[in-house]
Formats: structure tokens, C-alpha cells, sequence
């Protein structure tokens, strides 16, 4: 793993040094991903309503791993007040081109964590990272480590479909392949029924792209200073 994949700014916030964008909002990244793509998803709703005993996960741009340790945490919680419902495997899926070292990846959760149980889950994959696979008891991680142009192909390994999206690649106007038009008919066709999705973007283009996918698109608040972010599902 290369070392030089970010830098502080003066909020103490890491930059990609390869797309000159933050990995994350200066405010709180932590209430950040919560707002976009756990409440964007209704993540918790679905997994309550969900009748299988996998739920399946898609990220596009896994970066510090921030995305999945609130989800792993959230499934965890579903788990401990839902101990007997059918749902007991969540499943995530990612892709990263430019991996964190580990140092990087440990500076970053120090930087930005608090919470002891998160802390808890982010040793968990120090200790493993950077690996492909992943299994902690009940929730399983894949990363893929390539460009983003092999991941449908990647996907092809899973039976299972994905059922909520996270599309988190940096800003469209500096990573346009993480958002292109390709990728997301590409995506559609690995997504369930009734699958969701969300993204702190709110871009006219990638709005557009995903229509054109078949995605249904609609706007909602977004976090913080955002005026707004993407949220839909596949009928």
C-alpha cells in the first residue's frame, strides 16, 4: 500500500492527494455518513422489513471505511433489539483504486472517532487491513482493490443482488468515472427490486445518469452546509 494518499487540511480533515477532495465534511463526518447514507437508504426500516437472511450492501469508493463501520454498526444494533427476526448476515461490498496504508487508515479513525463500540469495529479492521475479504461473525466485507471500470465484474462472484447503494466516489467534477453514465446501468443491473440508494451529490448529471440507469431520483436536504443529495430506488 502506497503511503501518500492524503494530507491534512487546516480543519484536520483528510485530502485525497490524487483527487484533491476531502475523504469527508469538516463538520462530522461520523453524523455525515449517518444522515447520507444510513438515514438516505432508511437503512434500518429495510432491514426491519427485509425477509431474507442477507442484506447486501454496495459501495462505490471505500476510502477510510467510514461508510461500512457505521453500517456494521447499525446492523449490529438492528441485531441486539431484533435478536429472532430473519435477517441475519448483512454483506458489503466495495471498491477502492487507491488504498489506504494501514498508518493512514488508523490516522484517520483516531481523527475521527469517539465512540468506543466504533472504535471497537474500527480496530477490527485494522487488524485485517488491507485484505479482500473480510468476516466479522455476522457481517461480511469485500473490497475489491482495482479501478472502477472492473467492478460489475467483480459483482458477478455474488449471488446475491445488491439492495442499498452507497455511491461515494469523490466530487463528479474531479472523478467523472465513479458517476458516469456506463457504471450506473452497469450497477442497475446487480440491483434488487425495491433496492435503495443515496449520495451526498446533488449534480444535474449524475441525477440525469441515473435516470437513464432506471433509477427512480428524488432530492432531499443535504447534511450540513449541502443544500441538497440524491436518494432513490429501483422499482
Amino acid at each position: 500500500m502506497k503511503t501518500d494518499n492524503i494530507v491534512w487540511n487546516e480543519n484536520n480533515t483528510p485530502i485525497s492527494t490524487h483527487f484533491d477532495d476531502v475523504y469527508f465534511s469538516n463538520d462530522d463526518a461520523i453524523a455525515e455518513t449517518q444522515y447520507v447514507f444510513i438515514d438516505g437508504n432508511h437503512l434500518n426500516e429495510r432491514f426491519l422489513a427485509h425477509e431474507g437472511h442477507l442484506f447486501t450492501i454496495g459501495e462505490t469508493g471505500f476510502g477510510s471505511g467510514l461508510n461500512f463501520l457505521i453500517a456494521w454498526q447499525q446492523f449490529l444494533q438492528f441485531r441486539q433489539h431484533n435478536p429472532t427476526h430473519p435477517l441475519q448476515q448483512l454483506q458489503f461490498i466495495s471498491i477502492e483504486k487507491y488504498p489506504l496504508s494501514t498508518n493512514e487508515l488508523i490516522s484517520i479513525h483516531h481523527a475521527i472517532i469517539k465512540q468506543p463500540l466504533l472504535m471497537e469495529l474500527a480496530h477490527q479492521l485494522q487488524q485485517q487491513w488491507p485484505s479482500t475479504a473480510y468476516q466479522f461473525n455476522s457481517v461480511r466485507l469485500h473490497v475489491l482493490f482495482a479501478d472502477i471500470s472492473e467492478f460489475t465484474s467483480h459483482l458477478n462472484h455474488f449471488k446475491s443482488g445488491i439492495d442499498a447503494w452507497f455511491f461515494d466516489g469523490f466530487s463528479p467534477a474531479k472523478n467523472p468515472a465513479m458517476w458516469s453514465n456506463e457504471l450506473f446501468s452497469e450497477l442497475y443491473k446487480h440491483t434488487n427490486k425495491q433496492a435503495t440508494f443515496a449520495t451526498f451529490t446533488a449534480a444535474g448529471q449524475v441525477k440525469r445518469h441515473l435516470l437513464n440507469a432506471g433509477f427512480s431520483v428524488s432530492k432531499r436536504k443535504g447534511y450540513g452546509k449541502k443544500r441538497e443529495m440524491l436518494i432513490g430506488y429501483k422499482d
